[in-house]
């Protein structure tokens, strides 16, 4: 094997003959004979995260504060140690004039390079602590359905609760006293127009004191500022965090992450959201800080069912206490039809329900693998109307289980504020307090849809006032 050119051009030793060469997905290839840059994974052979996950389980912390900050400190800094001579190599290049920046996703121990040139793929390549290297993968947005458009002007600025949001009985519970004061929803999505005027009360960083650091990211590009160019994003934090009778959890309050920049997430972006939401960075993903982390993170977002690629994300979010809601996928209503990472075991997912409490015609069902019941719980999904992301009085109506996901996070950001507890202890308050929907006759592995729990509709169409 000759030397690549670029080892000796940084003032690197020749590779041994006796180095493996790391595994490059062909895609990559693919993707520079189309353009110059493209994006990688490094994943690392002596990553072991097992030894570092030991390490932090053998602590036996039990407060949210020091479960997150040691389960960050002992991760990153394996990583780092794992990862040295490889992000010093990637340092010299950049210096040396290349573009390239560099993401390190700490949960998993891998590290994402964007904006790669050929010469640095064959150089990362051929170094001995490399791997593999994995090329960027999209997940399709799902196909929500598109109702009417409208303007809170139109109305005089004042409009009524929106129908799911009286059909989970949320009202009911405001009037106790649980809005979800004191508790954070994260929303990994398209984005947020944080101007509106539904979202503009509850989005941290308006607090006083605070600004977009650690309440947005957006790994590609580091966008300094929230946007949203599909509405995805926008429309889904209304309904969790929203005023102006659009959200469960009026007074909670939301940060958010953008996993989909575009028609599809790319799998890169929406791992950086995990590892973010675990540990909230700067918006450009320096200077962590674990204690602003949310209790709650919505994902409206999946895809093909039975992938486990995102359970090191959902297990490190379990550890510290963060519920981690997503929707079931709009794939209809056939069986075995459910999206990952709803479908696994640390998410707790969501079907969707119409204004006359029938499954949605699109809702995806179950089972889960290993024939597990899913979706956990069902929730207003068919018409909902919630923020826009075209103008700061905007309104418009979707459909979908994206809409139903985030009925669910304020309803579980309702039960932390009038239980605290954990996220165990707030699924169960879910699911024992749900009521039946209209069934409609069907069986989905070996269950009946009237039987509760069954992999149409989970427990049942949710009470968030019950729950609480």
């Amino acid at each position: 094997m000759k030397c690549q050119i670029a080892l000796t051009l940084f003032g690197l030793a020749c590779l041994s003959l006796a180095n493996p060469i790391a595994r490059v997905e062909e895609q990559i290839y693919k993707n520079l004979e189309e353009s110059e840059l493209t994006n990688v994974l490094i994943t690392f052979r002596r990553a072991d995260t097992k030894s570092a996950w030991d390490r932090f389980y053998s602590l036996r912390l039990t407060t949210r504060a020091a479960i997150l900050d040691t389960q960050h400190a002992i991760l990153k800094d394996h990583a780092d140690v794992v990862q040295a001579d490889v992000t010093a190599i990637l340092e010299k290049v950049k210096i040396a004039g290349k573009k390239h920046y560099v993401d390190q996703l700490w949960i998993t121990n891998e590290l994402i390079v964007r904006d790669i040139d050929r010469e640095t793929v064959e150089l990362l390549r051929n170094h001995p602590d490399v791997e593999s290297l994995v090329a960027e993968q999209f997940i399709q947005l799902e196909q929500t359905e598109e109702g009417e458009s409208f303007d809170l002007r139109d109305y005089n600025n004042t409009i009524h609760n929106q129908w799911g949001i009286v059909n989970v009985n949320a009202p009911a519970a405001w009037a106790r006293g649980l809005t979800g004061t004191g508790i954070v929803i994260g929303n990994i999505d398209t984005g947020a127009r944080h101007t509106h005027v539904a979202l503009a009360p509850t989005y941290r960083g308006n607090n006083a004191g605070e600004n977009h650091n650690y309440n947005w990211f957006a790994p590609t590009g580091n966008a300094a500022v929230p946007s949203d160019t599909n509405g995805h994003g926008t429309h889904c934090i209304g309904s969790h965090s929203g005023t102006q009778g659009l959200g469960v959890a009026p007074n909670s309050r939301w940060i958010a992450c953008r996993g989909c920049a575009g028609p599809g997430c790319s799998t890169f972006d929406l791992n950086s959201c995990g590892n973010f939401m675990a540990c909230p960075t700067n918006t450009v993903g320096g200077a962590a800080q674990c204690a602003r982390a949310p209790q709650i993170v919505n994902n409206s977002w999946g895809g093909a069912g039975g992938s486990t690629w995102f359970n090191p994300i959902l297990t490190a979010w379990r550890n510290a206490g963060i519920s981690a809601v997503f929707s079931a996928g709009n794939s209809g209503n056939a069986c075995n039809t459910h999206s990952s990472p709803g479908d696994q075991p640390l998410a707790f997912a969501v079907g969707a329900t119409t204004s006359t409490n029938a499954l949605w015609t699109s809702s995806s069902v179950g089972p889960g693998p290993g024939n597990a019941v899913k979706p956990n719980v069902a929730a207003p999904g068919a018409s909902v109307a919630s923020a826009s992301h075209l103008a700061d009085t905007g309104l418009r109506t979707l459909s979908g289980t994206s809409m139903a996901a985030p009925h669910v996070a304020g309803a579980v950001a309702l039960i932390f504020q009038a239980r605290g507890g954990t996220v165990v202890a707030a699924h169960a308050r879910l699911t024992s307090t749900a009521l039946t929907h209209v069934s409609g006759g069907r069986t989905c592995g070996g269950v009946p849809e009237g039987t509760r729990p069954n992999n149409h509709v989970g427990h049942g169409r949710i009470d968030a006032n019950a729950a609480a």
